[in-house]
């Protein structure tokens, strides 16, 4: 779990427990989203992420920080 920046641990917590991480990765092994949350709240419902990866596919959406084009002056 150490190559994803995740850990297993706790302090005060279950004596063991896993940080969640949702790593979707391209066919071409290059990633498109990476997420590491260590608090129990503001997660990703699967639900809400599958349709978000629908239309990502669909639409044939890029991920940010992709664009190589000339900026606007």
């Amino acid at each position: 779990m150490g190559q994803f920046g995740v850990a297993i641990g706790g302090i005060e917590e279950p004596a063991l427990f896993s940080e969640p991480g949702v790593f979707i990765v391209r066919p071409d092994a290059t990633r498109y989203y990476w997420a590491v949350q260590t608090m129990p709240f503001a997660r990703p419902h699967i639900d809400e992420l599958i349709a978000a990866l629908d239309f990502a596919i669909a639409k044939d959406y890029s991920a940010r920080g992709e664009y190589t084009g000339a900026l606007l002056a």
